[in-house]
């Protein structure tokens, strides 16, 4: 989650097709970060936890980018501290952005993937055979618009909202501020008529959805300045969110402790003194 762009170049992306081979991967994420929650909850919804691990980077990151600590270690690699070593040690010389979600080839020790995008389309398709709860989030009649409107959420609702927080100048955030909320407007009246994006049923365009909505009262709506409407003011979305947060596999993935203190803390150009507002209360949480 830093001010990175929205098209990486092909330098920083690592691309490779999944094979459905148990305990051949491990998933580096951050709780914090929205992008890695929806590859987070593809893996806890369709039960892959044996067959693929996951390890979450601390919640503070510093100028020198995501961190292992003493409460966050990485399980296969004792002597790394910093992610940007596996970057290092999977492509020597790599100077790109060293994001999260990274999955980590066992067979091949380095990284293999890093696109959140394409990597939760192929967890919900190439792992599904390992899947002890096998929820076809992808099904063959829908997935060419799951995977259209995933690119509009990606581009209108998950990017843009850091485009406002990110935003470098007035002209800039209203611009932001307009789209983001022109496509929450879209969201609530395409929910008053279904109970899920596509159609009756769950799909992987609700888990790029959600975690924007999960975070949207906490952190976006005061540390973004994504502040047109509070949630409870779009009934339709705020009902969808109670409702698939009372899932047991979407709520255990859902630590709002780490993502306040990492979107407080380390934004430090946005909240110089990094002080971690209290609030507020959230009922559907609890």
């Amino acid at each position: 989650m830093t001010r990175s762009q929205d098209n990486p170049s092909v330098q920083e992306l690592f691309l490779s097709e999944l094979v459905a081979e148990p305990n051949r991967y491990h998933l580096y994420i951050s709780h914090a970060c929205p992008f890695s929650h929806r590859v987070h909850l593809v893996q806890s919804l369709l039960g892959l936890e044996d067959a693929l691990d996951v390890t979450s980077v601390a919640a503070r990151r510093h100028d020198q980018g995501w961190e292992f600590d003493e409460h966050d270690q990485d399980p296969l690699h004792k002597d790394v501290t910093l992610l940007s070593s596996l970057y290092e040690r999977s492509r020597p010389g790599f100077a790109g952005n060293q994001s999260v979600p990274v999955l980590w080839d066992r067979q091949q020790n380095r990284i293999v993937h890093n696109d959140s995008a394409e990597l939760a389309l192929q967890m919900a398709t190439r792992l599904l055979p390992l899947a002890k709860t096998p929820i076809d989030l992808v099904p063959d009649r829908s997935s060419c618009d799951i995977v259209e409107l995933n690119q509009w959420l990606h581009t209108n609702i998950n990017r843009m909202v850091y485009h406002m927080g990110f935003a470098p100048d007035q002209a800039s955030y209203d611009e932001a501020y307009k789209q983001f909320f022109a496509a929450m407007d879209t969201l609530e009246h395409r929910l008053r008529k279904q109970p899920y994006l596509v159609g009756g049923k769950l799909s992987l365009s609700d888990l790029f959805l959600l975690p924007t909505l999960i975070r949207y009262e906490a952190v976006y709506y005061v540390h973004f300045k994504a502040n047109h409407k509070t949630l409870a003011e779009y009934p339709a979305l705020y009902q969808y969110l109670v409702r698939l947060t009372q899932i047991p596999a979407i709520y255990r993935t859902i630590d709002m402790a780490h993502i306040k203190l990492h979107y407080y803390y380390s934004h430090n150009h946005i909240n110089p003194t990094r002080i971690v507002p209290q609030g507020p209360a959230l009922s559907w949480l609890n």
